[in-house]
This record gives structure tokens, sequence and C-alpha cells, in this order.
């Protein structure tokens, strides 16, 4: 509400009259009552220039407040809204989507493990080198090598005792290369596969390999072991063939 004086103050007969306007902005439609108003106001006596206080009241004011939409008629642009309407869901698409994807992702699982299958490389199957064959290669580059002329007697058994301890452990399924000479003469004794004078042989070349690797024996150029190895190697490989015993 915005107030404005509207007239200056005149007198009539032994009163002052003055004049407010007031302008009122509305925010809704419909029937509003404006309270009564007070004003305050002084009369000021002519004999003894004393003025006495007084107040007077505006009546109460009811007033409508219309929309300017329907200064011209009923507006046929603007309609209520409605209300709410429930809707029944309907799951029936859903539920042909969802097999749909599964069985999409079905077929392209299928496709994959398929390719997957069909795209191993292909990797030709090197056979086995006999475990015989194997010592005797050895046996061959430790005698190109010439240790023994060399005099380097106590290196050539040692390689000479390892070559021969791999066969015996790959031969008869025990671990030679880690056992000392005494376990294995004990196993030896208690092996049905293994002849009496094989057994010894093998038995001697190990002690000899021992006394020259260890007691520093000194071993003379004819005292090579390879041949003996060799000999052993060719006599016991012979029943493998024959499939009894692994390679």
């Amino acid at each position: 509400m915005l107030a404005s004086l509207a007239s200056k103050p005149r007198n009539v007969e032994d009163q002052i009259e003055q004049q407010y306007s007031v302008k009122l902005r509305a925010d809704q439609t419909g029937l509003f009552s404006i309270p009564p108003i007070t004003i305050s106001f002084e009369v000021i006596k002519n004999v003894t220039g004393k003025s006495i206080p007084g107040k007077i009241h505006a009546p109460e004011v009811t007033i409508e407040v219309e929309s300017v939409l329907r200064l011209q008629g009923e507006p046929i642009d603007i309609r209520d809204i409605k209300d709410i309407v429930v809707v029944d869901r309907n799951w029936t698409p859903w539920l042909f989507g969802g097999l749909n994807l599964i069985l999409l992702m079905t077929v392209l699982y299928l496709f994959w493990k398929y390719r997957k299958v069909n795209q191993k490389p292909c990797v030709a199957k090197i056979p086995a080198i006999p475990t015989h064959e194997i010592a005797l290669c050895e046996l061959e580059i430790l005698k190109q090598k010439g240790l023994l002329d060399c005099g380097n007697g106590r290196e050539h058994f040692f390689e000479l005792s390892e070559i021969f301890r791999r066969y015996l452990g790959k031969r008869y399924h025990f671990p030679a290369p880690d056992w000392t000479t005494e376990e294995i003469t004990e196993y030896f004794q208690k092996l049905k596969e293994l002849e009496p004078t094989s057994c010894l042989e093998a038995i001697r070349i190990l002690n000899k390999s021992d006394l020259i690797k260890f007691a520093k024996v000194k071993a003379l150029p004819g005292a090579d072991e390879i041949e003996p190895v060799r000999e052993f190697i060719l006599l016991t490989h012979e029943h493998m063939d024959l499939g009894l015993y692994s390679r």
C-alpha cells in the first residue's frame, strides 16, 4: 500500500481539513477487509491557546479484488490443473527386453569362447630326449674339454661325477645328485633292477671320483673313467627300450 498527501490543509469553519489518497496493490483475488484506521489530531482553542488532543477512526472498508483476465469475459485459453491419474505399469516390454538382453549376452559369450578355442596356437610337440642320450652327449663334451690332460683332474672328476649321478637318478628314480656315495650304495643293495656286477661298477666309479674330488688324490692321465661310465650307460639302458623303465 502506498499513501501520499493529496491536498494542502484548508480551514473549514473552525476545523482544518486535509485529504489523503491511498493506492492499493493486490496479490490475490477475492474479498478483503481493511480494518479501521485511527488518525490522531490536535484542536487549539483561540481563548487559551491550548491544544486538545483527539482521535478520529476511519470506518472498516470491504473491497473485492477481481482478476484482470476476466474483464473481457471468461478466458478460453486457461484451464485448471487436472487431478493426478494413476496409470498401471505394464511390465511386458521390460520382460521381453530383459530376455533379449540375456540371449544377446549368451550368444556373445559362446562366440567368444568358440574363437578362443579355435585360435589356440599350434605348438609342435618336441619329443623328449632319452636320458641315456643326454648323458652320452655330456660325456662327449667333457672328453673334448681335455681337462685331465691339462692337469685339471679334480675339475674333470667333478663334472664326470655330476653327469653319472644325474643319469643314475633319472634311470633308477632317486635323488642321486643330492645323496652321498654311502647312501647310493645302500640304495643299490636293495634295488632289484640293477645287476650285481653293474652295482659294483657304479660304486667303484663313485668312490674313485670322491677320492679325487675330496681327498685330492692325484688323477693320472690314463686313469680316466669316461669310458667305464659310457659302458655302464650303454649296458643299463638296454632294458629301457622294452618299456620296463621310464626314460
